[in-house]
């Protein structure tokens, strides 16, 4: 006889699946502008040479949240400027269409020749283009406090998504803007998305750190090996490589 434990575990996993579906997106290519905005190339590295163990429940409901939040929030007026795919093989300056970047066997090393990304948003303000990029957090008050401002590593994505979508669109945008959104509801407070925005670093400088870590990542990928460790905010207590970092200084494929 069916009872109501089966009944609530059953459902209980099938939404736990369709959770993970959900955030199985497809993610051409090797170098991404998400890795040239860490401050630190060997934690790039081990994230893509180690295993992936896959995250646990908290981490997973942040990204649940914000593939939602992407997937229903065209903050463009036209789509074909909301999700906009980026691909620029940076050792032959030049850009890849969509179609050109998926017949590239996922093996072929030109991929790590190529920077890919996607830009949210992108919007028009007084005739002049705006990048826009949603994020959702559990800190809205602090962004939207008085003295609030975008992250740090926020702006350089989007400074990142400028140079590419001028090298692969001709599309100059000279402005940023992050719009913050609550990731969670409280019944006391209104819903209030913050948006904030600033101006981007010319494209030539933003362009030369873009190649200088790509090729970091390219030459440890080819030669399995680690790049030199960054002391940087991730080293205490946001780092997931941390013990291995700390003690060794080459990669060890048995640990």
């Amino acid at each position: 006889m069916l009872t109501l434990d089966q009944i609530k575990e059953k459902v209980y996993f099938e939404f736990r699946r369709a959770q993970t579906d959900g955030m199985n997106t497809e993610r051409l290519g090797r170098i991404h502008v998400s890795d040239l905005i860490k401050p630190c190339m060997r934690n790039v590295i081990y994230k893509k040479l180690l295993p992936d163990t896959g995250m646990d429940t908290e981490d997973m409901r942040s990204l649940y949240i914000g593939q939602a939040v992407h997937n229903l929030s065209m903050v463009a007026t036209d789509d074909k400027y909301h999700e906009m795919f980026l691909a620029y093989d940076y050792a032959r300056d030049e850009p890849l269409t969509y179609k050109q970047a998926k017949a590239i066997p996922e093996n072929d090393p030109k991929h790590m020749d190529i920077i890919y990304g996607s830009i949210d948003d992108l919007v028009k303000v007084n005739g002049e283009w705006v990048i826009t990029d949603k994020k959702t957090t559990g800190s809205i008050d602090y962004f939207a406090g008085r003295y609030g401002k975008p992250s740090e590593s926020h702006i350089d994505q989007i400074n990142r998504y400028r140079v590419l979508l001028k090298k692969c669109y001709d599309i100059d945008a000279k402005h940023g803007a992050v719009i913050y959104i609550s990731n969670s509801v409280n019944r006391e407070k209104k819903d209030k998305p913050t948006v904030l925005a600033f101006k981007l670093s010319p494209i030539e400088e933003t362009l030369k750190d873009m190649i200088v870590k790509a090729n970091i990542i390219k030459d440890s990928m080819a030669e399995t090996k680690l790049p030199e460790r960054t002391k940087c905010y991730l080293c205490d207590g946001m780092c997931p490589y941390a013990s291995r970092c700390f003690s060794e200084d080459e990669f060890d494929h048995g640990r």
